[in-house]
């Protein structure tokens, strides 16, 4: 064997030293010239970083004081200041703690009070500040700023009310009213950690919801004659809104006008769920949320109109900037379109948008980039932070970007392809283009479908093909056209052709809706696969260079924990009057199980829905007797049903008289009346009217042990939940 002198030795190390250190050299390099490459996208994070402050602050478990992400932000600053070589560090917690910090100033300044107990026939005086009609009849629904209402203190008083009234032929936006009604606090959630109700029209500073018994009284009237307006403020908006739906519903059927006034006002709760129902299921239910596809051709076609007008005066068009000049009148219209619609979200994030792309035309810069989203979506985020958990947003943000980025990166392909294109050839081209974008925009927005509904529609490519032209070149341009000549009473017309556009909509709609595997079902997801996802795309889209491949190994285990069942074994509503039963065969998979199909059956509905099944699809108990088919799943008499599921007995008391025989049987006891205190009880975990009265909705999952989390335990002690909620000492959190 060869034996090497020592100096051979530090000769070999010093080699091996010299490799290593290239190699840590040549990564090191790499690093660098990887982050070298995004500054050009630095910009595009702020709005990722702000959207992480604030999903901080409302996945806390308490209300944090108001100083916190202020002094956090302060103190993060400071540092900044002294510490040269960690500001780019530092910075990303200055972004962070600014999202913290504009979310918790929100939630305190829009802070109302929350009616804590239900209140039947009480007086409430206010002033109405919006009507929307419901449909099939139903009346209408109005949100009052609340004057006074009877038997409660100013500090105890929410500031709106949202409100169901049926007559509402005298009612209109503006008046200040005297009414009787039933009050009741916001709805809870439907299982725990799902949409919060609660949250949503505290932000809305709506503090109860509720009907009105009798027909309103009116105090003063300020209402508005035709277009000329008495009251001013946001009023004047609200009632040139129900102006425009009301002479909507005088022109148009009512099955067609309930899509009208959606795309004209904003209004959408008067469309039927039937109609509803096929519109979402044919994957056109964008066509129904007013956002960047209505704004943008409600201001391009009158960018194009008015353009082509002054271009056929030769005294304007050879002395002026007409296209500059249309541009401006273009975005006068979608700020005036943005007022009628709403404002909603996706309205304001469309408007910005369109604002900034018709302000590059005039100082000729090119409008469309990410850094035009990122700016968007800052301004929304600051101005209301709670939009981030909205559905909307997410979705609307998720088209806009996906579409962006891919034409971004195709344009210079497209420019080559239309420079020198025939006629023929561009007409093929937008096509193309049309297709391109109806895919991409359903791809991207696919997995917001899929986790916050349940549901996607499978061809909604091809029905978005066929409605597209008949929605953008013909019922979106009459639409216009109505508004500019309602106040000359010259409507009707293209109202009417308007209303048979949308019937032509419909009816793609119930075709496509009834073609077989039309709609792709799921169960919830994680959010964890929900996070994974999204975050491993927008990854992708934002970073540059080979690092962004680092993201595809995160996106493959979020599509992995999709599959993941995390619903619970066992529901129980809030009401105690509607309870839920999940089990599982190998030949039919999942099978639902309810107690009733009355009650509760918005609950009911949702719940199936959380469950990846059709609306219906849960299957009545049998209190006869089980069927034949079912016999090994449980089984029920007049007063209870027992059931196995995931080798844990749970027993369903429908009576008090067997309170005691379950209680020797079963691991869960579920009882519909309230069990007596003392009871000796072999069930670990017991669940009576009066737990679901003090927590809200139970679920419980059975495996591999018995494990319960309430409405109290995901909700925690927000400034819009209830501050005296407890929590129950028989739950394990999960």
């Amino acid at each position: 064997m060869l034996k090497l002198s020592r100096i051979d030795k530090i000769a070999i190390n010093k080699l091996l030293y010299e490799q290593w250190l290239s190699k840590i050299n040549s990564v090191s390099t790499f690093v660098r010239s990887q982050l070298d490459l995004q500054k050009s996208n630095l910009f595009l994070w702020i709005p990722v970083i702000f959207s992480c402050g604030i999903g901080a602050y409302f996945a806390l478990p308490v209300e944090p004081p108001l100083f916190l992400g202020l002094f956090s932000l302060a103190l993060m600053m400071a540092v900044y200041s002294i510490l040269s070589t960690l500001r780019p560090m530092i910075l990303v917690f200055i972004i962070f703690a600014a999202g913290f910090s504009a979310t918790t100033l929100r939630t305190h300044s829009v802070s109302t009070p929350i009616l804590s107990k239900k209140m039947t026939a009480t007086e409430v005086t206010g002033r109405i500040r919006e009507i929307e009609k419901l449909h099939e009849g139903k009346g209408s629904r109005m949100i009052i700023d609340v004057i006074d209402i009877e038997k409660l203190q100013k500090n105890e008083q929410p500031l709106r009310l949202r409100l169901t009234i049926r007559k509402d032929e005298n009612v209109r936006v503006g008046q200040t009213v005297r009414l009787l009604a039933g009050l009741n606090p916001p709805s809870a959630p439907l299982i725990p950690g799902g949409f919060d109700f609660r949250r949503y029209l505290f932000f809305q500073k709506i503090g109860a919801v509720g009907f009105v018994y009798n027909e309103p009284e009116v105090i003063t009237d300020k209402t508005p004659s035709g277009f000329f307006v008495k009251n001013s403020g946001g009023r004047l908006i609200e009632s040139l809104r129900q102006i425009v739906e009301l002479r909507i519903y005088e022109i148009i059927p009512p099955d067609r006008a309930t899509i009208a006034a959606a795309l004209m006002v904003g209004k959408k709760n008067a469309i039927s769920e039937k109609d509803r129902q096929a519109i979402r299921d044919a994957g056109l239910a964008h066509m129904l949320a007013i956002s960047g596809l209505h704004v943008g051709i409600f201001a391009g076609t009158l960018f194009f109109v008015l353009r082509f007008i002054m271009a056929c005066i030769p005294s304007l068009a050879l002395r002026y900037p007409i296209k500059k000049i249309a541009a401006v009148f273009a975005v006068a219209g979608a700020v005036f379109y943005m007022f009628m619609a709403g404002t909603t979200v996706p309205t304001q994030r469309s408007v910005l948008m369109i604002t900034i792309v018709f302000l590059a035309i005039i100082v000729d810069r090119s409008p469309i980039s990410l850094r035009l989203v990122a700016a968007s979506a800052i301004f929304v985020l600051i101005i209301k932070p709670e939009s981030l958990l909205s559905v909307s947003f997410q979705m609307s943000f998720a088209a806009v970007t996906s579409l962006v980025y891919f034409y971004d990166v195709t344009r210079q392909k497209w420019s080559n392809a239309y420079s020198k294109a025939s006629i023929t050839k561009k007409a093929s081209l937008y096509f193309i283009g049309v297709c391109l974008t109806t895919i991409i925009a359903s791809i991207a927005t696919a997995p917001f479908s899929l986790y916050h509904f349940g549901q996607v529609s499978f061809i909604g490519s091809a029905s978005n093909l066929l409605a597209m032209p008949l929605f953008a070149f013909f019922i979106m341009p009459l639409a216009l056209l109505s508004i500019v000549l309602m106040p000359l009473g010259l409507d009707a017309f293209p109202l009417t052709l308007m209303g048979y556009g949308i019937e032509g909509m419909l009816d793609i709609s119930y075709w496509a809706a009834s073609l077989p595997h039309a709609v792709i079902y799921n169960a919830m997801w994680p959010f964890s696969a929900f996070i994974l996802i999204n975050g491993a795309v927008l990854f992708m889209m934002l970073w540059k260079g080979a690092g962004k491949y680092l993201a595809i190994p995160a996106l493959i285990y979020g599509i992995v924990l999709t599959q993941k069942l995390i619903m619970p074994d066992v529901l129980v509503a809030g009401s105690h009057k509607l309870f839920l039963f999940r089990q599982s065969t190998p030949e039919e998979g999942i099978k639902l199980f309810t107690s009733s199909r009355r009650n509760d059956r918005f609950v009911l509905e949702n719940w199936e829905k959380l469950y990846g099944k059709p609306v219906k699809s849960a299957l009545l108990l049998d209190y006869k007797g089980t069927g034949k088919d079912d016999n090994t799943l449980y089984k029920c008499g007049e007063q209870g049903c027992r059931f196995t599921i995931q080798g844990q007995k749970v027993s369903f008391a429908r009576s008090a008289y067997i309170l005691k025989e379950e209680c020797t049987w079963a691991d869960l006891l579920i009882s519909e009346e309230p069990v007596p205190y003392g009871l000796q009880c072999r069930a670990s975990y017991i669940i009576d009217k009066f737990d679901t009265w003090k927590n809200g909705t139970h679920a419980v999952w059975l495996s591999p042990e018995i494990r319960i989390k309430t409405i109290a335990d995901s909700q925690g002690n927000r400034l819009w939940s209830k501050p005296d909620r407890k929590s129950n000492d028989k739950s394990v959190k999960d």
